[in-house]
């Protein structure tokens, strides 16, 4: 015969069907902590702004550079003007200075003439001082003014030169102070050609900027090779 459970007692271990209720199962979906959404937020927008300025052109940006280039425009039209006065103030100061330097070594000739005395090649040489002084200074400006007042420069320089060669034929023995004459007129004559080159840039940068034809010519004579100036009238071509 079989055996029997008794109906009141129940195994150990065994549970009845359903129970106890099996445990609610976890969502998969977890809420986000806040910083992670706003950092992602926040890493949207930049991605937002980088692109939405690569897809377009900046306006304050070219705004800016045709505001620097009007800038510039304006600096170097004053700084033509302020250029165009201390050449032709140089003009009237040097002016006697080539007229004694002539006399003593005619320009385009070989054999030279009286020389100078000390007392004339010191104050050439005071006043080429005070003409180089004048143009050291070099205030930023566009190629084309920056070629004029460099030529202007060195021409002045070159002068200068020529003064300090004078000064050594003036104190040099007899037999060497012709040849030395001689190479202080070729000096003088270089910085002629230099100072005629540089005003015809000087011309240029004039009627550029509006103020027309500028002649500024030192007195050199064709025997210099010096450049002439055109034959425009002066200041014609204003705007």
């Amino acid at each position: 015969m079989s055996r029997t459970v008794p109906s009141g007692r129940a195994r150990v271990g065994k549970t009845s069907r359903g129970w106890p209720p099996p445990a609610p199962a976890r969502s998969a979906l977890r809420p986000w902590p806040v910083a992670a959404v706003v950092t992602a937020f926040a890493l949207g927008l930049a991605v937002a702004f980088a692109i939405g300025a690569m897809a377009t052109p900046a306006p304050t940006a070219e705004q800016n550079i045709a505001a620097m280039q009007r800038s510039d425009a304006e600096r170097d039209v004053k700084q033509v003007a302020t250029l165009t006065e201390l050449a032709r103030g140089g003009v009237d100061r040097l002016a006697p200075v080539l007229t004694g330097m002539a006399v003593a070594m005619p320009v385009g000739q070989k054999t030279p003439g009286p020389p100078p005395t000390p007392a004339a090649v010191n104050g050439w040489r005071d006043v080429l001082s005070a003409e180089v002084a004048k143009h050291a200074d070099a205030p930023s400006a566009g190629t084309a003014v920056n070629v004029a007042r460099g030529g202007l420069r060195a021409a002045v320089q070159q002068l200068a030169q020529a003064v300090e060669m004078f000064a050594v034929a003036v104190a040099a023995p007899d037999q060497l102070r012709g040849q030395l004459m001689t190479l202080a007129g070729e000096q003088r004559t270089l910085a002629l050609r230099t100072w005629s080159v540089a005003g015809v840039q000087l011309d240029v940068i004039n009627i550029d900027a509006g103020y027309g034809h500028a002649h500024v010519v030192l007195p050199a004579g064709p025997e210099a090779g010096a450049i002439e100036p055109d034959s425009a009238p002066e200041g014609s071509g204003r705007r």
